[in-house]
């Protein structure tokens, strides 16, 4: 009885000293996590099933489920936008209803360009009757939008929230700073956002002060200094507005004080290299910003928009890229600028509506739903704080439902479109956190992508994604990973589809659009059963051409290894696995895959970003997996990281040395 209470003590100091290190690495790394302070661990709900026979075709396709967690899950990351500019009110009982269903844990409010013109409780008396136009240096008539004359009021925006449970992000107007006419402008527009806090009165954590402000189309890019009252510049730049920011950080966070909230505001940042950039205020935008704002915000807030290609997977594959680009550069130009560490937050995205040849269709496509899909999964993989997809209603393309005033003939009012159907059933089967996977193949097929996330109750929810056009069977492969004996599955494709995966309209688990467009109705959700199976030996199931797959895994004690598919499978894309044992003393294992032979460089980085070990270093390497045994024996105990460099792809990973 000693000796196991001995081994208890050792175990508890043992989790708690791993515990520290982690959070001293996860907030030196990335800041206070104001995403993360309220994360609950999240329970899985079993779908309604009927009972299935699985398919009786060998895999040809491995995804392995590793033990290694990436990161929580914020729960603000499966978010949504509403704009106050749509002819219909938004907060009526069919719309509210569809939102119940889809559950979004946050809505973001009044809009995007709109929030620089308007105006929550009316329009003060310093507002101009005229702007200059950004292009041409006109002056041109200003119509400030005041939120009383439009149908989603506040009160409105915050009756929907109170309905389906979400959590807000407000956008305020940050070029009422730059426009307005008064002595001290800056200083009226932090006070007029902190009336808004005020009658808030704590309903609303998240705030973001502007919209893409250092871009010429937004009211306030440009201004005629010889009318400013305080001697502003022509045209803005990042350092003025990390200068205005801390104003309207001061002013809003006093008054949240005064009604007992807690609040937290994001500065707008660059996600890409801008220096030389065709917009001049873009060159310098991150620097100006960061030297300005300090340790203010509490997070840092993006924009983008995904995609613009032929087909499907070629919409995938940009948005995946673009995903990763983007948060890849924040957190290194963060570092090269010296700036504080904070999480990101990618508050306006969608499909990107470059080609307009494609637009119409392509919106309100299995393509769009697909892509939707794929880039909350990069950004949950790549611990993003938030995320909030434009948008809940739009009558022409651009809206997850369908708002038109009057509606066409054939579709009713607030119809969901696909990409509704992609996205609620992603919110249902994603855990609290992340896992990584592994994808191999044989023949080789680099058309699947995979994502995993466990659940505090012990289920495995999986995503995969067939981007190509070739049917396969795909085998999970959970490794030390316990499972339980079902599985259940939901199929999502187009109907009738084509290499393109351009449909509109969606099926699920072969239930397609009956009387309207689009899908089978919102309420499919909780009609439609999954497809269960009994677990056995192997965890398999279809995956047609473009197409996704949600899987949720029983909890249970009984591993389904992988059986060697390392060995004997054929590795079909690159990938940095995580290291073992983690952690370690002194020496672990990492390892990696290449799909082709490359020149490889593998070196190791203490948690100050310091180079303390180069493994590997551009070594031509055949295709294949390699393994790496890295010997600490002569470093202290600390958090370290490894970083993998192959052609143009780079990853980074953590482990933790404890002697």
């Amino acid at each position: 009885m000693k000796q196991f209470k001995k081994k208890m003590k050792l175990k508890i100091r043992y989790t708690l000293q791993i515990g520290v290190m982690w959070l001293i690495a996860t907030v030196s790394l990335f800041g206070q996590n104001c995403f993360l302070e309220d994360f609950t661990p999240k329970s899985a709900t079993i779908p309604p099933y009927v009972d299935s026979a699985k398919t009786v075709q060998s895999p040809n396709v491995t995804v392995t489920i590793n033990p290694d967690t990436l990161g929580e899950v914020s729960k603000y990351i499966l978010g949504n936008a509403v704009a106050v500019w749509e002819p219909n009110n938004q907060n009526n009982p069919t719309l509210v209803s569809h939102l119940q269903q889809l559950a979004p844990a946050l809505i973001r409010f009044p809009g995007g360009s709109w929030s620089d013109i308007y105006f929550w409780k009316g329009i003060p008396s310093d507002v101009p009757s005229t702007l200059v136009d950004s292009y041409t240096g006109v002056p041109a008539a200003f119509a400030p939008q005041p939120a009383p004359w439009i149908s989603l009021t506040v009160d409105n925006y915050y009756s929907l929230r109170s309905q389906i449970g979400a959590q807000g992000l407000i956008t305020i107007n940050y070029a009422y700073a730059r426009y307005g006419t008064s002595a001290h402008p800056a200083n009226q527009a932090a006070h007029y956002a902190a009336d808004w806090v005020r009658y808030d009165n704590g309903r609303t954590k998240f705030w973001e002060i502007g919209n893409e402000d250092g871009g010429p189309w937004e009211a306030g890019w440009r201004i005629n200094s010889a009318t400013s009252q305080d001697g502003q510049p022509d045209t803005i730049s990042g350092a003025l507005y990390g200068k205005h920011f801390k104003i309207f950080v001061d002013s809003m966070k006093a008054a949240a004080a005064e009604v007992g909230a807690t609040i937290f505001i994001g500065a707008q940042i660059d996600n890409v290299n801008e220096t030389s950039s065709w917009n001049i205020p873009d060159r310098t935008w991150n620097a100006g910003v960061f030297s300005e704002v300090g340790d203010s915000a509490d997070f840092y807030v993006e924009h983008n928009y995904f995609g613009g290609g032929i087909n499907l997977k070629t919409d995938v594959d940009l948005a995946r890229s673009a995903v990763n680009a983007n948060i890849t550069f924040i957190r290194g130009d963060i570092a090269i600028k010296g700036a504080y560490s904070k999480p990101v937050a990618l508050t306006e995205w969608n499909y990107s509506e470059v080609d307009t040849s494609l637009t119409t269709t392509v919106l309100t496509s299995t393509a769009n739903g697909v892509q939707a899909v794929v880039v909350f999964c990069e950004m949950m993989k790549n611990n993003y704080g938030m995320s909030c997809r434009w948008l809940v209603a739009n009558g022409g393309t651009g809206g997850m439902f369908y708002d038109n005033n009057p509606p066409a003939p054939g579709t009713p009012l607030w119809n969901p479109r696909p990409d509704y159907y992609y996205v609620s059933y992603l919110q249902r089967f994603t855990g609290d956190h992340t896992v990584s996977t592994t994808v191999t193949a044989s023949p080789v097929y680099n058309d699947i992508l995979a994502y995993a996330t466990r659940f505090a109750s012990g289920e495995i929810g999986v995503v995969v994604v067939n981007k190509g056009n070739t049917n396969k069977v795909v085998k999970l492969a959970t490794g030390n990973i316990g499972v339980g004996g079902k599985y259940y599955v939901y199929t999502l494709n187009g109907a009738n589809d084509d290499t393109y995966g351009k449909s509109q309209a969606v099926v699920v688990n072969g239930f397609g659009p009956t009387s309207v467009p689009w899908g089978p109705g919102p309420q499919s959700l909780d009609t439609i059963k999954a497809w269960a199976y009994p677990v056995g030996s192997q965890i398999k199931f279809a995956s047609p051409a473009r197409s996704v797959q949600y899987v949720m895994i029983e909890s249970g004690s009984n591993p389904v290894s992988v059986r060697n598919e390392k060995q004997h499978g054929i590795v079909n894309q690159f990938a940095l696995h995580q290291n073992y044992p983690n952690p370690f003393n002194p020496q672990t294992n990492i390892s990696y895959s290449l799909p082709r032979a490359s020149s490889v460089t593998l070196k190791v980085y203490d948690i100050l970003g310091r180079e303390v070990m180069s493994l590997i270093k551009s070594e031509r390497e055949s295709e294949g997996i390699h393994n790496v045994t890295f010997d600490a024996t002569n470093l202290p105990s600390g958090v370290y990281f490894y970083r993998l460099q192959a052609e143009k792809f780079v990853e980074t990973k953590r482990m933790v040395l404890m002697k």
